[in-house]
């Protein structure tokens, strides 16, 4: 795929995503900003509606260029298929009429971005409705689009211009494969939770879901949790929805009040959760397996073509410094290596299953052949 990264701004950046625009193999782009980017400034929306393909993308903590995060600039993926592009709004108040909403039609693939900050509820709705639509048919990849610290502002990119509380969908007919691992390893529970809204967690198992999560922590490693540095010592032990054939969904707590946890992505109540932990290597070796999975599907092992990874923000966050073997372990299969590290990633699993996960590693081989 045609890739153009830019650190440009106003008239500069409106040629740039010009000229990627008008070459012969790109048919629509995916446009992945950084917040270094002013996409507030009129000459931004304006840049957006003048193209001439469908564009589809948003703001994410960071975005990957060549095989290197990086915090500033904005990354352009020219797609080589004509892409569908739907836009979902007021997603928060998304239910089960949501289906009608979603293109029918014989897609291989689909880049999905929602607004990472939009009701937890109404983010679950569109991923129940996009698998009720097409089932295991339709391969999705993409993640929650927004600055870390943020929320009620527009971070979605449509060729009409920017949108907030919305999902984005870009389908294209190009064969993707994709691999999806996390490494978290349960250290305690299950614990049921038995009082929950959206993503907030008020109990487990009855008592104080605050009062749960902490004696699980304290009990089972080194670390203490205090309620005001709740963050720090949360992301590295995040919670697992179980499942019986695969991973735990991983669900990332991020702030406390009074009992109550609130996490990324949506916690059902009576749901099991465990506590999860995880160091490193195997967090590495995940990202590895899923680069591995990708790339072995057919057809993509007989072509070429770019990798895309949606590679989870609060991973690079508690990997710190060793973030770059992660990405070094992805990067085994010599393609092109894009993407963005998004607040929680979408894609299937390859088990017939289609999440919204936190802390996960999601590689999408998206083959050249259009």
């Amino acid at each position: 795929m045609e890739l153009a990264y830019s650190s440009a701004s106003g008239d500069v950046l409106r040629d740039e995503l010009t000229s990627l625009s008008s070459q012969e193999r790109v048919e629509g782009l995916l446009v992945l900003a950084t917040p270094s980017v002013d996409i507030t400034a009129d000459s931004f929306e304006t840049t957006l509606e003048s193209l001439s393909v469908p564009v589809c993308g948003g703001l994410f903590p960071q975005v990957i260029v060549d095989g290197e995060s990086r915090t500033s600039g904005l990354l352009a993926i020219g797609l080589p298929t004509s892409p569908t592009v739907t836009v979902v709004s007021e997603l928060s108040e998304a239910d089960d009429e949501l289906d009608a909403s979603l293109p029918a039609g014989s897609s291989e693939a689909a880049f999905v971005f929602v607004d990472a900050h939009a009701d937890a509820d109404g983010v679950g709705s569109l991923i129940d409705a996009l698998f009720r639509t097409y089932s295991v048919g339709l391969s999705v990849v993409g993640g929650g689009a927004g600055r870390l610290d943020g929320g009620g502002e527009p971070c979605l990119f449509t060729g009409d211009g920017i949108i907030e509380d919305a999902a984005v969908m870009a389908a294209v007919d190009q064969p993707i494969g994709i691999g999806v691992r996390h490494g978290w390893n349960e250290v305690a529970g299950p614990f049921r939770v038995t009082d929950a809204d959206h993503g907030t967690i008020r109990e487990l198992d009855g008592e104080s879901a605050f009062e749960v999560y902490q004696e699980a922590i304290e009990t089972n490693t080194d670390a203490t949790l205090h309620r005001e540095d709740f963050f720090e010592t949360a992301t590295a032990y995040p919670f697992g929805i179980s499942r019986l054939d695969g991973e735990p969904i991983v669900r990332d707590p991020f702030a406390v009040d009074g009992d109550a946890i609130s996490c990324f992505g949506p916690v059902p109540e009576g749901e099991f959760v465990t506590v999860l932990a995880g160091d490193p290597d195997s967090l590495i070796d995940a990202a590895e397996q899923a680069a591995e999975t990708a790339l072995t599907e057919k057809p993509i092992a007989d072509g070429a073509g770019t990798l895309c990874v949606f590679d989870c923000i609060s991973r690079h966050l508690y990997l710190d410094e060793t973030f770059d073997q992660e990405v070094a372990a992805i990067d085994a299969g010599g393609w092109p290596m894009v993407g963005a590290l998004t607040i929680g990633e979408i894609a299937n699993d390859g088990t017939g299953h289609l999440d919204y996960y936190n802390k996960t590693a999601v590689v999408a081989a998206v083959s050249d052949d259009a």
